[in-house]
């Protein structure tokens, strides 16, 4: 199979689509100009006008599926950028649906001017701003070139084992032992250099990306388990919280991938916690607590992350399958200076409490911070006070000193 690019190459003179075929795909022109000919009913050919940098080509096809409207050739060595029809349709299908009619329907007439409309040149006509310059002018708007140009390196980083994995410890505050640990997707690209995850998580996950490193991540944390339990057979209960996104719960066989991934490893499916967040409980409510249920019935562990951070309702406590709230850093960090929110760090604790959740608190940063934490009863945290997240060697060594074996073992 070959390995996707980020970018497309076409020489001077290439045909670049042709009048007539379907379309699988639409291009962004980096560098380069073509020129665009239409074919009329009487055989003779229509110069269209030209498209340079900052503009799309090909679009409507992967919109309507309907065959190229015209032939566009390489006047020039062109750079593109590919819009394939997949990644287009994942981007309509999160679109609002207003968005998504106006869309259509402009495209519709659009078509329908070209079909009345054989005569039609390019010439500019006083007072009228280019369609090219128009599409450049919003394409530099809102930086929608680096956005694709980003995804589709991101695609190029999955195929070429550009991700990897850091680990950031849990701990008990009360005995000093790491209980789990959380995975945390790093991408080191060639150029670039370290990408920082808020700028790709975000960009993967609009365009559906984060499923295939969802699925990479999963399958990465349990080669990591098996690594570990090679070495230390009586570390078995420790777990590893692996993030997952809305677009992973939109996919229908999620979990049977899940199930799949960890069956084939031996892993228990116990020491995987799912984390999510609060907003996605609200986005999709049937459909993720029937994902839930099915992963709880696996035996997975369902973490709500970044708890109270978003529209909390205490209902869906007891109606998702829920085993632990992460109290949010920015909870944490103020929760000593701020009695406000030290009363809801303490609301949290005792909810927990009464319904039998378990309770992690984030970005524990100063052993004040764990202290309070410790007398609050909240005996179980992450954060930079106890490590940063580290590669699965230093973990393991971390583990021989948190974890050591015991005289018996």
């Amino acid at each position: 199979m070959d390995t996707p690019k980020a970018e497309k190459i076409f020489k001077a003179g290439e045909i670049i689509m042709s009048q007539g075929e379907l379309g699988a795909c639409a291009y962004f022109i980096q560098e380069g100009r073509v020129k665009i000919v239409l074919e009329k009913s009487d055989g003779n050919l229509l110069d269209m006008g030209t498209r340079g940098p900052g503009s799309i080509i090909g679009e409507m096809a992967i919109v309507d599926n309907q065959p190229r409207s015209a032939t566009i050739q390489a006047l020039e060595p062109c750079k593109l950028l590919e819009i394939t029809k997949e990644d287009f349709a994942r981007s309509v299908k999160g679109a609002n649906p207003i968005v998504r009619l106006i869309s259509q329907v402009i495209l519709m007439r659009y078509r329908d001017i070209l079909r009345r409309s054989e005569t039609l040149t390019m010439d500019d006509a006083p007072g009228i701003v280019s369609p090219e310059k128009s599409e450049r002018e919003y394409a530099e708007q809102i930086n929608v070139v680096e956005s694709i140009k980003l995804a589709n390196e991101f695609k190029v980083a999955i195929a070429r084992g550009q991700l990897f994995l850091h680990y950031q410890p849990i701990y008990s505050i009360s005995t000093g032992r790491i209980l789990g640990v959380e995975a945390l997707m790093r991408w080191q690209h060639p150029e670039r250099g370290i990408v920082p995850p808020d700028d790709f998580i975000p960009l993967a996950e609009d365009s559906g990306l984060i499923i295939e490193a969802s699925r990479w991540a999963l399958r990465e944390v349990c080669a990591m388990l098996t690594r570990l339990d090679a070495i230390r057979p009586d570390l078995q209960g420790l777990y590893v919280s692996i993030n997952m996104s809305a677009t992973d719960f939109e996919e229908r066989n999620f979990v049977d991938k899940f199930n799949e991934i960890v069956t084939e490893s031996g892993i228990a499916a116990e020491r995987i916690h799912i984390e999510i967040t609060e907003r996605l409980l609200l986005k999709q409510p049937t459909d993720v607590k029937s994902t839930l249920d099915r992963c709880r019935e696996l035996g997975a562990k369902i973490v709500i992350d970044d708890f109270g951070t978003g529209y909390s309702s205490l209902s869906y406590l007891h109606r998702y399958p829920i085993d632990t709230l992460k109290i949010d850093r920015s909870f944490v960090s103020d929760m000593r200076n701020d009695k406000s929110v030290l009363g809801l760090v303490k609301s949290i604790v005792t909810i927990s409490e009464n319904m039998e959740i378990d309770i992690i608190a984030e970005g524990v940063e100063v052993v004040e911070e764990a202290n309070l934490l410790s007398q609050l009863h909240c005996d179980t945290a992450q954060g930079f006070y106890f490590s940063r997240p580290i590669a699965e060697p230093a973990i393991f060594e971390l583990l021989k000193q948190s974890n050591p074996k015991s005289s018996t073992s």
